[in-house]
């Protein structure tokens, strides 16, 4: 059993960042409630297809005229009713000076009494130190059960106690789980199904330098040291952009000799209504390049260990090799102008 670190008494400012094209939902309400009474600031990103008169009392509504007028070039270059407009919000929360970055959807609700759950960076816990990618999820439950975006061939490669290693870690990225209907790929929901995930509860997690696992964006911190790390890709889906910038930063972070932390649930999704099948289609790049992805990840060097000049050399390398298109470059060097103003 460990104690987690609730109020986040060291860090001055938090904010939470969410996306929505809906009216408030009871999840954003439940945010609201928990997190203005521990000080935390609450951005809400809108799209094109965000009811204009969206209101949430207590929370700060960054609709598309703002994101315009405050990021021009950067926020031309995002698709509208594209899941990475989020990127905008993430430099809203920097701008207002943000030294934690939270961030979630409004269909993943939190527990009152277990939100928000997660720790300071420096922390001691288990560390799994293994090559490849591994099911993180096997880890918090028995239930055959995998991560969207994890390599399909590594569904089985299960992590148990005997594999973990308990030492102290930086993590400047943590990614908490969602009971009930979690994130998963179409691939599962289609054979499997399964709703009422329930994840072991007061457990953790950290990936050596090696390991992968995706993480999503939907109950993840991110500290000011990995801000730049948060970015987004524009050229793909909405199904894969989060997964690609989970893997390019969990590769970033051990050239900052630091990883990513996993912690049992905060919340749990009611997930919003979705086609599957049109969620498969969106998802092929997930089934069918994440290997080509974590190979080039594995031999990717650099001597740098600052976040803003690691971002830069991984993009161009990543289109230097053909896995990424010119257009996100010149995203990630808008970026990361903007982001130095405020790390």
């Amino acid at each position: 059993m460990f104690k987690f670190y609730k109020n986040f008494e060291v860090l001055s400012v938090k904010s939470l960042v969410i996306t929505t094209i809906n009216k408030p939902t009871a999840a954003l309400f439940k945010y609201r409630d928990i997190l203005l009474d521990l000080g935390w600031k609450i951005i809400v990103v809108g799209d094109k297809k965000t009811p204009r008169d969206f209101d949430l009392p207590g929370a700060e509504y960054f609709n598309v005229e703002q994101q315009c007028e405050e990021f021009g070039e950067l926020a031309s270059l995002i698709p509208m009713n594209h899941y990475s407009r989020k990127n905008l919000g993430y430099l809203y929360a920097m701008r207002m000076g943000a030294e934690a970055i939270a961030e979630t959807d409004d269909d993943n609700i939190p527990y009152d009494d277990k939100y928000p759950n997660f720790l300071p960076s420096l922390v001691k816990t288990p560390a799994v130190d293994v090559k490849g990618a591994v099911n993180v999820y096997s880890y918090f439950t028995s239930k055959k059960i995998w991560p969207r975006g994890l390599p399909l061939d590594k569904v089985n490669s299960f992590v148990d106690e005997n594999l973990a290693t308990e030492k102290e870690v930086t993590c400047y990225v943590q990614q908490g789980l969602a009971d009930l209907d979690p994130d998963v790929d179409a691939i599962y929901r289609l054979t499997v199904g399964d709703e009422n995930i329930k994840f072991e509860p007061h457990k953790k997690l950290s990936l050596s330098p090696g390991c992968y696992s995706p993480f999503n964006t939907q109950n993840t911190l991110f500290d000011k040291q990995a801000f730049p790390l948060m970015l987004l890709p524009i050229g793909v889906s909405s199904r894969v952009t989060d997964i690609w910038k989970s893997y390019i930063a969990q590769r970033l972070l051990w050239c900052m000799n630091s990883s990513v932390l996993f912690l049992s649930p905060s919340v749990y999704q009611l997930r919003n209504e979705h086609n599957l099948m049109k969620d498969f289609s969106e998802e092929i790049p997930l089934y069918t390049q994440v290997h080509n992805l974590i190979d080039l990840l594995e031999n990717f060097t650099s001597d740098a260990s600052d976040a803003c000049e690691l971002m830069i050399e991984m993009y161009a390398y990543l289109n230097r090799n053909g896995f990424l298109g010119e257009i996100e470059v010149r995203l990630c060097e808008l970026w990361i102008e903007e982001v130095k103003k405020y790390v």
